[in-house]
């Protein structure tokens, strides 16, 4: 048996590791003292104290043992692999004798390197990984699609110290790298680490006003345009995006003038045309004022007098969507500037930016302090993704691009190696009714079979012959990847394009290794006009992790001769591939994750068949139309309704007005808790919830009840840890709200808060399942990202929750918020959901203390205004990001319906409040508008002075020039 090791332990610092490890690798399992735990995690004794934690993979025919965490004194409570608190009684398990035949497989080990890292799973770096992993900023990773360069870039981010930044264009990727990087409990103390998509990035800096503009605004406005001599609405695009805008660190754009005298080759249209392409420009700038959104270059260039270094690392994946605006942008934020990583792979690039490796070396010397003998770039060239079969089509397609445009630059000349495990195939097939319906027939209801075309115009026709809602255009594809991909009419659909891209190539061009050669004429625009088009077939086939299915109308068009695919088949051998309701729900949510909200409805529609509940839901106008006609109208059924929406949303509010119209149940609210559950609630409480799972199924795992409650907050709400879990696994959404603006996570605390078994017997476990990454709030003008990992975090959750229970008692006295509050609602919550340290009365009130708004502190989040001592309540100009939209934090949580609810207690001062209470909350809460109004009144003076002096300087700039 062989010993591999996690690679951030250190076998010096573990007593007897190497008389352990002999034992091991002789497979003497009972000196070893083994015993199994867990799913494929056993503990090893080293000594009377001292464990070690370890699983048993196999690879092709050798045993291996991995060393995952080294637990002194017996501290299995503190181990990031079993459930938090875990308690082990090592003398009921047996010991082990032999390593189980079914151990998990692993897809690669370096036999000559005895470590591995670990994200969501095993990787075993191979020789240039791992040179590559032990180099210290500043680097450049360069690497194909499925080369690893996204887990070798977050491994490497791990032992960056400091504030650091991850950050890339897509939002998706940003969520999946930021759940790989904490996967099972990963926890580093000597860091913090902000993951940010880069329009999360730009609102970190400042929220901009207006929306970004996109592709399609760019193609609606375009297409809309009177008669113009340029006719390509993307080339267009990538002229403004690439060249106009994107290039230049020193002006928002280039001058009519600039741009007319740019070189050959920093254009993508001749000399001829410019004119014309300058004047589109022009009316886009206005097209943008007009309508409110704006250019995240232009933005980006805006922001370089915003920006200040607070990072001393910069992680940028997929660094070849960006434009050097964007990416000088994000350096600016460093420390020191050669604190960067960043990965990409220029064969990739389908979104319009101008991108080459030459240009971003150029902007390294030109605006860095890096010299110029620094070797910044590493080359990854073999895949772990895609079959070899569809690895080795790649190659020739990259083969094709250099031997017709020449090299783009050194660094994207490389071919790639297939180590993929999987094998696969290629089938080019003819675009005949017989090989459409076949191929529809049995893969239409199938989760990894996907449709590519070209363009989104295109996705119509595919979707007449192909009836899975997984059809994408080539923008859509990217950043995806299925087992089998459906290439559709591709190159038919451009074949005038392709046929360009293909002339002068020949097949003895395709023999030879990669050289790196420049295209002999610069007044040859080829490259950059057909780029987009050879990048989008190289996307759409790396797709592909096994199989590849290719259809054409026209079958003999010269590309395809040189990619070697000729004698398009006419006949299909392929089984029927079905897959799960469970398969399509996972799917569904994934490209909702993605962004892909069409392909998502159509999963719902088509293949779940959800449909919208028949019944109301009591939020927004139809809740105000029943408070309307249970106070108004005498409308018995009206009240009853308005009570029961009362007793869910614990709306005292409500309440009270029911009771100002002599409805007697609203004066026992505590009475109708059981009805109400037993009413509507039976679904939930059974020990197999059949009836819910159908809802479930109908209505999709988001549905809401009358309540305006989702599944997963009922479950919540109700305290069924299990239900919850399952619910979970079904992805439903954790992030929407109810009537009262909580979420499921926000819901268990207000539950937690208020009962003590509620807190010991289930919050641990659902706080595990529902706490988000983080919650993102907007102060000054500007995103944080508070990470699930900072108390920040828990203690605005936790405020939130308590605000309509707690803040009424406070104004009453004219009180807010204090320590006491906390600790009171804490009690019973347990050491995994807060750790003991952060449960203290002085660590808690230094919280409130270090964030107050107005206190300068560099790590002050500003989140609350401090009435008088002790007392705190949000800042009046706090956001929320709620449901994809900024809502400020008195809008989400609304004063006005805060309602006193008289207490059981015998006191003067609570006799005194049974008689006065409303009235003295309403002095309360008049109180409290006033001074957040003060407050309001302040800030917008503080805002309006600073503009003043901007103004002031801009003007004094501009009477200079």
């Amino acid at each position: 048996m062989q010993i591999l090791l996690y690679n951030e332990l250190d076998p010096k610092a573990i007593t007897g590791f190497s008389k352990w490890r002999s034992f091991m690798e002789a497979d003497d399992l009972k000196s070893a003292d083994v015993k199994k735990i867990g799913d494929n995690l056993y503990r090893a004794r080293l000594n009377r104290s001292d464990r070690l934690l370890l699983a048993f993979y196999h690879h092709a025919d050798t045993r291996y043992a991995l060393v995952l965490e080294y637990l002194k004194s017996h501290d299995y409570a503190g181990s990031r692999f079993l459930n938090h608190g875990a308690v082990i009684d090592e003398d009921k398990i047996p010991a082990l004798e032999h390593v189980p035949d079914d151990t998990p497989a692993l897809a690669y080990v370096n036999p000559q390197h005895g470590r591995f890292n670990l994200l969501d799973k095993i990787i075993s770096f191979d020789d240039t990984q791992q040179a590559v992993f032990d180099l210290q900023p500043p680097l450049v990773i360069i690497g194909s699609a499925g080369s690893g360069k996204t887990a070798l870039t977050l491994e490497k981010l791990k032992a960056c110290p400091g504030d650091v930044l991850y950050v890339t264009l897509s939002p998706y990727l940003v969520k999946n790298s930021r759940d790989l990087y904490y996967a099972h409990d990963y926890a580093n103390p000597h860091q913090q680490v902000d993951f940010l998509s880069f329009q999360e990035f730009l609102e970190s800096v400042q929220v901009p006003v207006g929306k970004p503009i996109t592709f399609r605004d760019f193609a609606d406005w375009f297409g809309r345009l009177p008669r113009t001599p340029i006719k390509d609405a993307h080339k267009l695009f990538e002229e403004f995006k690439g060249v106009l805008t994107g290039p230049s660190v020193e002006t928002a754009y280039l001058s009519r003038e600039a741009y007319l005298n740019l070189g050959i080759k920093q254009s993508i249209f001749l000399d001829d045309e410019r004119p014309a392409v300058y004047d589109l420009f022009t009316r886009y700038l206005a097209f943008l004022q007009e309508t409110n959104r704006y250019d995240t270059n232009l933005l980006s260039h805006r922001y370089l007098k915003r920006v200040e270094p607070r990072y001393d690392c910069v992680v940028v994946d997929e660094v070849q969507d960006l434009t050097n605006i964007q990416l000088f942008l994000i350096l600016k934020t460093l420390r020191d500037p050669t604190g960067f990583l960043l990965c990409g792979d220029a064969n990739q690039i389908v979104h319009p930016n101008f991108f080459s490796w030459s240009k971003l070396k150029s902007l390294f010397y030109t605006h860095g302090e890096l010299t110029t003998d620094t070797d910044l770039i590493c080359i990854l060239s073999t895949n772990y993704r895609n079959s070899p079969q569809v690895t080795a089509l790649a190659n020739r397609l990259l083969l094709l691009k250099n031997a017709r445009f020449g090299s783009i630059d050194r660094e994207s000349n490389y071919l790639v190696h297939s180590n993929g495990h999987l094998q696969g195939d290629v089938v080019f097939l003819q675009d005949r009714d017989n090989i459409r319906r076949e191929l529809n027939a049995k893969t239409r209801t199938s989760t990894k079979f996907a449709v590519v075309v070209m363009h989104d115009a295109q996705k119509a026709e595919a979707q007449q012959h192909f009836n899975t809602p997984l059809v994408f255009s080539i923008q859509e594809a990217k950043g995806l990847e299925y087992d089998n991909i459906i290439l559709y009419n591709f190159l038919s659909a451009e074949s005038k394009r392709f046929r360009e891209i293909s002339n002068g190539v020949s097949h003895a061009d395709l023999q030879q290794e990669l050289s790196y050669a420049r295209a002999k004429n610069k007044t040859d625009k080829s490259l950059e006009t057909y780029k987009f088009y050879i990048n989008a077939l190289y996307v759409a086939l790396t797709r592909a992790v096994r199989n590849l299915y290719w259809i054409e109308a026209d079958p003999k068009q010269a590309l395809l001769e040189l990619l070697e695919l000729r004698d398009a088949h006419d006949t299909l051998a392929l089984d029927n591939q079905n897959s799960s309701f469970a398969d399509w729900q996972r799917e569904a949510h994934k490209l909702e994750l993605q962004g892909k909200q069409a392909q998502a409805d159509r999963i719902r529609h088509e293949i779940l068949q959800q449909r919208e509940p028949d019944w109301t839901v009591y939020t927004g106008a139809a809740l105000q139309q029943l408070h309307q006609q249970a106070l108004y109208s005498n409308n018995k059924k009206a009240r009853l309704a308005l009570f029961e929406v009362a007793l869910v949303h614990e709306d005292r509010h409500c309440l009270r007005d029911l009771l100002r119209v002599n409805f007697k149940p609203a004066s026992h609210p505590d009475n109708g808790i059981k009805q109400l559950q037993q009413k509507y609630y039976l679904p939930y409480q059974t020990k197999t919830p059949v009836a819910l799972r159908q809802q479930l199924n109908q209505f999709g795992v988001d549905f809401r009840n009358p309540f305006n409650q989702t599944p997963l907050m009922v479950a919540t709400w109700l305290g069924k840890p299990a239900l919850v879990q399952e619910l979970a696994e079904r992805n439903a959404n954790p992030s929407l709200v109810d009537n009262n603006g909580f979420t499921a996570f926000q819901i268990a605390l207000q539950q937690a808060s208020k009962d003590d078994k509620y807190a010991k017997q289930h919050l641990g476990s659902i706080y595990q399942q529902l706490a988000p990454d983080s919650l993102s709030i907007q102060v000054d003008g500007h995103l944080v990202k508070l990470d699930k990992s900072s108390m920040e975090f828990f203690l605005l959750n936790l405020l939130i929750a308590l605000f309509y229970r707690v803040m009424p008692t406070k104004l009453v006295k004219r009180g807010a918020f204090g320590t006491q509050d906390i600790l009171d609602a804490i009690e019973h919550f347990p050491d995994s959901v807060l750790a003991p340290h952060r449960q203290q009365r002085a660590y808690l009130s230094s919280i409130f203390a270090k964030n107050e708004m107005y206190r300068a502190d560099k790590q002050n989040r500003k989140l609350f205004y401090r009435l008088r001592q002790g007392h705190y309540v949000f800042n009046p100009s706090l956001m929320v990001l709620v449901e994809h939209q900024w809502l400020n934090i008195y809008d989400l949580l609304k004063i006005d319906k805060l309602a006193y609810r008289p207490s059981n207690k015998t006191t003067w001062w609570d006799n005194h409040l049974q008689e006065h209470g409303d009235h003295l909350l309403d002095s309360g809460r008049a109180f409290l508008q006033q001074e957040l109004q003060k407050v309001r009144e302040l800030l917008l003076n503080d805002a309006l002075s600073m503009l003043k002096v901007l103004c002031e300087q801009e003007l004094h700039k501009i009477r200079e020039h």
